[in-house]
């Protein structure tokens, strides 16, 4: 759906995004603002006729999916994302699921919180609207321990949702995201998100291990809610992240819940153990990650055996090795000096701030 703009201006609007101009008023009725882009009547800042002329206005950038949008909060200024799905697919029924007071006050549960549901006025879709978030690995992560962080709320989210009896069946790295406004210290930009906001400078951040951030696991899409009372049925699995599991190689139904614990073993081994050029410093994972990504789904570990293994190997790392740089493993080496030995001296500035190895958030009220 994306595409569709004059040859003349690639940064006019296109199909997708008329529909949320279309829609402007509607959601300004509801207390949300899109940026001027989508005000209905927008006259570009910049020449359309000037080449590439729209990379450098804010107002010449473009959604980053035809279905998710972003816009303020009237009433607190808070960014949001919009997301269009429709009524056919159940997905607003598992994201609200957990969003509700019951789910939303337990610390275990990392789905996006969704703020509100908006019925679209023609009657097929509806609109979640929840926080805007960033991708996980952006910024990088600067410590190990960073890392263990987003690991452990990824799989004490996952293990949360079997609990409640429903397979993600698509969680890859895509369907994570950091909810990040902590550590900067003014509104970043959500289309160009090194920038701010008001497109007047760098978007300036603290380092995690300061103002850590929260985790969520997002996108329902292709989830499924199960009766407890009843046998799980078997499902096909997807592809996730660039990734099809075994199951699916053998286009062979299996317990969706198996392959969702080889979809977040895969995650931690393509991320931080073997896809070039990896991260330093994650060997401790191996042994875990290696029972979670086997062949034969009877025999990976639940999610309720995968999260005391994974707390018991993270207690059993040494403090310095948390506090380890995350290096990527194909650093240029002419530079690994000079950032250990900066390293060092922020590590200790986070030392004497008492900040804990593993930087977690405080709990949601």
């Amino acid at each position: 759906m994306q595409g569709d703009r004059p040859l003349s201006d690639p940064y006019a609007l296109d199909a997708s995004e008329e529909w949320w101009t279309e829609h402007f008023e509607f959601l300004k009725e509801h207390g949300y603002l899109m940026r001027s882009r989508y005000h209905p009547g927008w006259k570009p800042s910049y020449n359309p006729k000037v080449l590439y002329g729209g990379m450098f206005a804010e107002d010449g950038q473009n959604s980053i999916h035809y279905a998710i949008m972003d816009a303020l909060r009237i009433s607190d200024s808070l960014v949001v994302a919009m997301k269009r799905v429709k009524i056919s697919t159940g997905e607003d029924q598992i994201a609200t699921l957990f969003s509700n007071d019951a789910h939303n006050s337990d610390p275990h549960n990392h789905c996006v919180r969704i703020i509100e549901v908006l019925p679209v006025p023609e009657g097929n879709e509806k609109i979640l609207v929840m926080a805007w978030m960033r991708e996980v690995m952006d910024p990088r992560f600067r410590t190990v321990g960073e890392a263990v962080q987003f690991l452990k709320e990824m799989v004490e989210g996952l293990q949360y949702m079997h609990q409640n009896n429903v397979a993600h069946r698509d969680c890859s790295m895509n369907n994570m995201a950091m909810e990040a406004n902590a550590m900067y210290t003014r509104q970043y930009h959500p289309i160009r998100p090194k920038k701010r906001y008001d497109w007047s400078g760098r978007a300036l951040h603290h380092s995690r291990t300061r103002c850590p951030p929260r985790y969520y696991l997002i996108d329902f899409g292709q989830s499924r809610m199960y009766d407890s009372s009843q046998l799980r049925p078997t499902e096909y699995a997807l592809k996730s992240g660039g990734y099809t599991p075994p199951e699916g190689l053998a286009d062979t139904p299996c317990d969706p819940f198996a392959t969702d614990v080889f979809l977040l073993g895969n995650l931690m081994r393509t991320t931080f153990l073997d896809v070039q050029p990896g991260i330093s410093g994650f060997e401790f994972l191996r042994p875990l990650v290696k029972d979670m990504v086997v062949d034969d789904p009877s025999k990976r570990p639940t999610m309720d055996e995968v999260v005391p293994r994974f707390s018991a190997i993270i207690d059993k790392v040494p403090w310095w090795k948390l506090r380890a740089r995350a290096a990527k493993k194909d650093e240029f080496l002419l530079v690994k000096p000079f950032r250990a030995v900066y390293h060092v001296f922020w590590t200790a500035s986070m030392m004497f701030l008492l900040k804990p190895a593993i930087p977690s958030p405080k709990p949601l009220h």
